[in-house]
């Protein structure tokens, strides 16, 4: 596969950047909608609503001290095989391709889950992704490419243990995005939210 040329990069880093507060936008833009596996595919009304409500939120701003209190929190109840993995993938993608140094945490009801369901669903739409060739996409991680980030700029896999909620302590990003992804919700422990509260 050939390098994509640096004015091609750098028209995709200022196209992929304007939507750091349209997840919707992203989404339209950065996957083959039409072509190949997504020819008959496209958005259900719920998902579109949720990334219309994510970016309107995030259009009205934080501001530093009271983020916390206003961190942007959406939950979604249904059933199965409505696209709630496609949906995940999406926003980590876009949270992630959108703005520079993000740190994301994603964790599921169960390790099977996380591994076979939410992780293989974004690995599916990371080769999609127009801009998914700047991350490696591991059994673990999805990590920046740019050298100097792998450390600063990745989503981490991270299964839940009720014993051990410190693996959901520390995670900080001072001024700069974190998501936090619990797929499965209402089936991860309350001392896992708690803890997960300080991020």
């Amino acid at each position: 596969m050939n390098e994509p040329n640096s004015t091609y990069e750098e028209q995709l880093a200022r196209d992929v950047g304007g939507f750091a507060f349209d997840p919707l936008g992203f989404v339209r833009y950065a996957f083959p909608w039409g072509e190949g596996v997504l020819a008959e595919r496209g958005f259900e009304d719920w998902q579109r609503e949720e990334l219309e409500v994510i970016g309107e939120e995030l259009k009205a701003g934080v501001s530093v001290s009271d983020a916390a209190a206003k961190a942007i929190r959406r939950a979604v109840a249904s059933g199965h095989g409505i696209g709630k993995s496609a949906f995940v993938a999406w926003v980590i993608l876009w949270a992630m391709s959108t703005m520079p140094d993000t740190r994301a945490v994603v964790t599921a009801n169960t390790e099977a889950q996380l591994k076979n369901k939410t992780w293989a669903e974004l690995a599916k739409w990371h080769r999609l992704c127009l801009c998914g060739h700047w991350f490696d996409c591991t059994a673990t991680a999805l990590i920046s490419k740019l050298p100097g980030h792998e450390k600063t700029w990745r989503c981490d896999m991270v299964p839940w243990n009720e014993q051990k909620p410190e693996a959901f302590a520390g995670l900080h990003n001072q001024g700069k995005r974190i998501l936090l992804v619990f797929d499965e919700a209402s089936a991860v422990a309350d001392s896992i939210w708690e803890v997960a509260e300080g991020a």
